[in-house]
């Protein structure tokens, strides 16, 4: 396959998502994209195709690959931010619930994905808290030999500082700081306990996709720490009423090994508050917001 043939464009937006979530040193990497797509369609023998939708810190093409066919070339300013999915992403290989990584080189912000066709986030479909338990079971790995990842403390820590930048643009709910700060103290405690797994730090119904026929985990924030951490989302997404909360978390504890209901219970209360601010910022009048919200205050 000859190397790339396909200019990028990389649009407006992109740019200025990249540039709010990165600062100003992200501008020279942004001009230099069309060289990088091209150093790596020409070292992994891609042809890019198309740029996807992206989160706030990466660019990501669909290519053609020599080797692997279709695949998905991920892109970011900052080689930590590749080099923690890798090492994630290799911790979890073999396991046929999360994305495959098919070449890395994060020294230069670049990772080489499974393609996944016509993936279906879950957050827009209908789905089952039964039949999301086989991947949430499987995910849950002893930490890979040697890997150097934050610590749940620091993730933990760094969602917080987000959700206090957040709660500023919800001035009428004068009582947020303090509530956060009594939500980080009590998730910081939690973070220090617990064993020891691979985390993956960002499993919400956004990051699981439907495809061919089974369910696959993207996109991850890891860390090394307390795994229960990872069940929060779904034990309280959408929920309006706290006995279905605890139904849930009772469900999750009896159905994964190794999950402690109380653990999961007070993960779930901690970050109430946390789920309230990143709802209501959206949309104040957010019934599951609301009642995180009232939750989190009670």
């Amino acid at each position: 396959m000859d190397g790339m043939t396909t200019s990028i464009v990389l649009p407006d937006s992109s740019r200025a998502r990249l540039l709010h979530r990165f600062g100003a040193a992200a501008a020279g990497w942004c001009d230099e994209l069309d060289a990088l797509i091209a150093e790596f369609a020409a070292a992994w023998r891609l042809r890019p195709l198309e740029l996807l939708p992206a989160g706030s810190n990466s660019v990501v093409l669909r290519c053609e690959s020599d080797e692997h066919g279709q695949a998905v070339l991920k892109l970011t300013p900052d080689p930590e931010v590749a080099r923690q999915e890798a090492t994630a992403l290799r911790g979890w290989w073999g396991v046929p619930y999360v994305v495959d990584l098919l070449e890395a080189d994060p020294g230069r912000g670049a990772v080489l994905l499974e393609w996944l066709p016509e993936p279906e986030p879950l957050a827009d479909a209908d789905w089952s808290l039964e039949e999301v338990v086989p991947l949430l079971t499987a995910l849950r790995v002893a930490p890979p030999d040697g890997a150097e990842l934050p610590t749940l403390t620091e993730r933990v820590g760094f969602l917080f500082d987000l959700m206090d930048g957040r709660a500023r643009e919800l001035p009428s709910l004068h009582f947020l700081p303090g509530l956060l700060a009594e939500s980080r103290a009590a998730c910081l405690e939690l973070a220090e306990g617990g064993p020891i797994g691979l985390v993956h730090g960002d499993l919400h119904a956004g990051n699981v996709v439907r495809t061919g026929g089974r369910l696959v985990a993207i996109d991850p924030r890891p860390c090394l720490g307390d795994q229960a951490i990872d069940l929060v989302d779904w034990a309280l997404d959408g929920t309006t009423d706290e006995e279905t909360a605890r139904r849930r978390v009772d469900l999750l504890s009896e159905r994964i090994p190794g999950v402690d209901r109380d653990r999961l219970w007070a993960w779930c209360r901690g970050f109430a508050a946390a789920i309230a601010v990143s709802l209501l910022r959206h949309r104040p009048d957010d019934p599951w917001g609301r009642f995180m919200l009232d939750w989190a205050r009670r």
